[in-house]
């Protein structure tokens, strides 16, 4: 694999993007949580696209502020002047509409409805899947919590938060009939998943073939928020699939939005 090749248009300087004059220039603000995928995934983006933004970490004292722009309470949400923006696929069109340079979503109608799959497919299936791995596996508890609670509350209030949280999700889970005995399930999806990953990977850079777009973006974004838990053993056993993470998470873009 190649990572300079990343965005890159013919003849064009890696990252390269043409410059715009009719952009606003006003402060871009990102509602984020570290640990959340999809608030990787919006980072991802910003940054490839070249556009400068603030990161708001979602703590417990912001949460009222939070609802008052997303009635949903979910992260992330980007906000610029009035425009208030929630949703990670949402936001990325946003973006591909006003700063179309590097581009993510295809232009022709079979790749960009085969991109837009893709991302489907790993916001909901692969999510639902390494949401399971963090919250139900024992082994996971202690980094769950803290990965996610360290960010959203002082000190103190850390381990009634991370006990709530939770709780809360482990019951969501329940109420869809998974429960702790149900990682083998999991982990057998996953397997599947990833076989099916690297079938599409196998012979290509990156999904769509030479040049990473929406799609490897959602994937990775998954992928690496996997990667903080006991299931990344799962990669050993698939060799293109790990490869492939490792080149995307040295781009730069990739690498400073892992950061942050």
């Amino acid at each position: 694999m190649r990572p300079e090749r990343l965005f890159r248009a013919a003849d064009a300087p890696p990252f390269a993007a043409t410059p715009r004059t009719d952009v606003r220039l006003a402060e871009i603000l990102l509602y984020d949580v570290n640990d959340s995928p999809f608030c990787l995934k919006v980072r991802i983006c910003l940054n490839v696209k070249g556009v400068p933004f603030r990161r708001v970490a979602l703590t417990v004292g912001r949460l009222r502020e939070l609802r008052r722009i997303n009635p949903l309470g979910k992260v992330p949400v980007l906000v610029q002047d009035e425009l208030v923006i929630p949703d990670s696929s949402r936001i990325i069109r946003h973006l591909e509409a006003d700063h179309r340079d590097p581009v993510l979503i295809p232009p022709g109608r079979e790749a960009r409805a085969y991109a837009s799959l893709l991302e489907e497919w790993a916001d909901e299936a692969l999510y639902f899947i390494v949401g399971a791995f963090k919250w139900l596996n024992p082994a996971n508890r202690d980094a769950a919590i803290a990965n996610t609670v360290n960010e959203m509350s002082g000190i103190l209030l850390r381990p009634a938060v991370g006990r709530v949280l939770a709780w809360r999700i482990a019951r969501r889970y329940a109420a869809w009939g998974y429960g702790p005995g149900a990682l083998e399930h999991f982990r057998e999806r996953m397997r599947e998943n990833l076989a099916t990953l690297s079938t599409l990977l196998d012979g290509k850079e990156y999904l769509l073939g030479r040049v990473p777009t929406v799609a490897d973006v959602a994937v990775f974004a998954q992928l690496a928020w996997m990667r903080r838990y006991a299931e990344r053993d799962l990669l050993d056993d698939a060799p293109v699939v790990r490869e492939w993470l490792d080149a995307f998470a040295a781009l730069p873009p990739v690498a400073a939005a892992l950061a942050s």
